[in-house]
């Protein structure tokens, strides 16, 4: 890529000085602009595609992953994502959660790890949290995308972010900001310390394109599961054979079809390894591919899979499904070792038992989680900057952490962590790092966050 020199007679429009500014409207946007303006703050929502929900809608992906303890017993996850859940289900949109156990049509017909999903429509899913952002006063902008990050003189805070709309560029001027981009991209334009995939080598887990589809038959799976066993649904020996065919051309050698409703269906089969979900070349390629598999895919379904002789392609995802790319490299980082041990930290802001779950190769590796664990607050904050906090798959955690907590539940959860310690910042005039956590904890607990 060569670097370029051009003169820019222009000037920029400053069209805001929000409190608080929120990029991105994913999960953890969502709960963290509801949750900061709950608290008397101005919050702008920026969010480059014309719709909330990131890759929950846009990306259709779904259903919202366990929010329970490895038993089933209990609901980790609570507080905003469950009032939102709620309201989904009182608007025909999504199931109970824990009323869904393991080894059914809802989850994949997994074993593990994927007790108490959450099966939601996507459409109603946008709808619901548009209005719980207007009803709580958060301004929403869409076809709005950070492109640079002005600093402080002194170089301690985000003092200007720089969007690209429709009608070209123009800035913002916000007290704070909450990174929820999935990418870091604030964070990164900020200048922070970053981490991007495999530390040696710079891989990132395999991107994937969702679709979803009618025309399958769930009773004669339903009974081929319950003739061969939950392990024969992921269908890998007429995969093997279709392979051999030559009429496999798919990395991931396992199906994944989760049901939505009585008719509907969600996919999670491609498989594009090598991409840079930061690069729009890259994101070009996840979705180019990603319709080429899903032509496969269907060819294979209809062949080789009884029970999906029929099946049809409803629509395929408008947005790339990146599960990897840039994370803080905090002054604190959360490893595997607190998950694998439950590690219930001080300064905990959200307890949660999501499996780790690592995109490589063929098969990739799936570790269930028998523990719960916890997040810190100390994830979140963004070093070297008083006035930026992250949520989302860009907090600070090793690849492994990374794999667990990327999924939507865990998200709401840190978004709703963040909005609340933006606001508690705000209302006490102190740097992100320095807020008074244990006030931050009792005002989530207020919330309905589980905490130990």
């Amino acid at each position: 890529m060569k670097n370029v020199k051009f003169d820019c007679p222009c000037e920029i429009p400053l069209i805001g000085e929000p409190e608080i500014l929120v990029a991105g409207g994913g999960p953890a946007g969502i709960a963290a602009a509801c949750c900061a303006a709950r608290r008397g703050r101005r919050v702008l929502l920026v969010e480059r595609e014309f719709c909330l929900g990131g890759t929950g809608t846009g990306g259709l992906v779904g259903p919202f992953m366990t929010s329970s303890d490895p038993e089933g017993k209990t609901q980790l996850i609570r507080g905003f994502f469950r009032e939102l859940v709620d309201r989904l289900i009182a608007a025909g949109g999504a199931l109970e959660p824990m009323s869904l156990e393991n080894c059914d049509a809802h989850s994949s017909w997994h074993e593990f790890g994927h007790r108490n999903l959450t099966p939601f429509n996507p459409e109603v899913f946008k709808l619901v949290a548009e209005e719980m952002c207007l009803e709580n006063g958060v301004e929403l902008l869409y076809g709005a995308q950070a492109v640079a990050v002005i600093r402080s003189p002194d170089g301690e805070r985000i003092r200007r972010v720089v969007l690209a709309l429709k009608e070209g560029m123009a800035a913002v001027d916000p007290h704070m900001v909450i990174d929820c981009t999935g990418d870091g991209d604030i964070a990164a334009f900020a200048g922070c310390p970053m981490q991007k995939g495999d530390e040696t080598t710079g891989e990132m887990q395999a991107a994937g394109l969702f679709f979803s589809l009618a025309g399958i038959d769930e009773a004669r799976l339903q009974a081929r599961k319950e003739a061969l066993g939950w392990e024969s649904m992921r269908f890998e020996r007429e995969i093997a054979e279709a392979a051999a065919n030559g009429e496999y051309p798919i990395p991931r050698r396992r199906l994944g079809l989760y049901k939505a409703d009585d008719d509907t269906w969600r996919a999670n089969i491609t498989r594009i390894p090598g991409v840079d979900g930061t690069r729009s070349v890259d994101l070009t390629r996840i979705a180019m591919e990603g319709r080429r598999q899903i032509g496969a895919i269907l060819k294979f379904l209809r062949k080789y899979v009884k029970g999906c002789e029929e099946v049809r392609l409803l629509t395929s995802a408008a947005v790339p499904g990146v599960r990897e790319t840039r994370r803080i490299k905090g002054d604190f980082i959360l490893r595997e070792q607190s998950l694998i041990d439950g590690e219930l930290f001080p300064d905990a802001i959200l307890m949660l038992s999501n499996s780790r779950d690592n995109h490589f190769g063929l098969i990739g590796k799936y570790i269930p989680s028998t523990r719960s664990y916890t997040i810190p607050y100390r994830a979140l904050v963004a070093p070297g900057l008083e006035n930026l906090v992250v949520a989302g798959r860009c907090v600070s955690c090793d690849r492994a952490v990374l794999s667990a907590i990327r999924v939507m539940p865990p998200c709401f959860g840190m978004g709703q962590a963040a909005g609340n310690a933006a606001a508690l910042a705000l209302e006490t005039a102190t740097p992100c790092a320095r807020i008074d956590v244990e006030e931050l904890r009792r005002r989530l607990r207020a919330e309905n966050v589980v905490l130990p």
